[in-house]
């Protein structure tokens, strides 16, 4: 089901702290030099990444909230309907006496005053509600589109989290290698490793629920990347 994009940007803290990272990185990278600077950032940007995951994994549904700017679309065009009671036309009786009772309540109440204003002010309501139902079905009639577009990929938020690896790597100076083993089939390297000790400081929701599938996410994500970078080099 198609759900609201996200705005804005966010961030939240990781599971562990800055000096947790530190020493991650140390046993990752033990001929690595990084610099105090290098660490804050590859921090912040954790921070980001958990942020971006959890913007998108509170996005509303959009099929309520189409319901319910519906359902006040229809409730504003009944209420625009009685406010007509005393137009010309074929009226119901209980619409003319509503109308009737109303202008005589709004002429008594000291803020109206008079019969002219207790029509003006249910003229200027009846223009308001019609205007406002018309945009809540505008604004329903927008969501709507959104059904069945191709949305955002699947654990974007892993694209970064996989970039971030592997500027983890470049700054270390060292190979990122993700492949499978011939005999047992299982995921290796480095890639791997980090991915899986770096995880440590997301979301518990947020882990591969295996090597197996952190060895997945992390080759669909470079694929990813890769695909990204060949459309615009500059933005990678």
């Amino acid at each position: 089901m198609a759900r609201l994009p996200t705005s804005g940007s966010t961030v939240a803290t990781p599971h562990l702290d800055q000096a947790d990272l530190r020493n991650v990185l140390v046993e990752l990278c033990p001929e690595g030099d990084f610099s105090e600077s290098d660490t804050k950032e590859f921090y912040r940007r954790l921070a980001r990444i958990i942020g971006q995951w959890s913007a998108e994994y509170d996005r509303p549904d959009i099929a309520p909230i189409v319901k319910q700017l519906m359902q006040t679309s229809k409730d504003l065009d009944a209420v625009c309907k009685l406010l007509h009671g005393h137009e010309t036309g074929i009226r119901e009786d209980t619409e003319i006496q509503f109308m009737s009772q109303l202008k005589i309540a709004l002429e008594l109440d000291a803020t109206v005053g008079s019969m002219q204003q207790a029509e003006a002010l249910i003229a200027s309501l009846r223009r308001d509600a019609a205007a406002v139902s018309d945009a809540c079905r505008s604004a329903a009639s927008e969501l709507k589109t959104r059904v069945g577009k191709d949305g955002r990929p699947r654990l974007e938020w892993y694209d970064y989290f996989t970039a971030l690896l592997l500027d983890i790597a470049e700054t270390a100076g060292v190979e990122p290698r993700l492949s499978k083993d011939r005999i047992s089939g299982a995921w290796v390297g480095w890639l791997l490793d980090a991915a899986q000790a770096l995880e440590a400081f997301l979301d518990p929701q947020m882990l591969s629920p295996s090597a197996e599938a952190c060895g997945k996410r992390l080759e669909r994500s470079k694929t990813r990347l890769k695909q990204k970078h060949r459309q615009n080099p500059s933005s990678v």
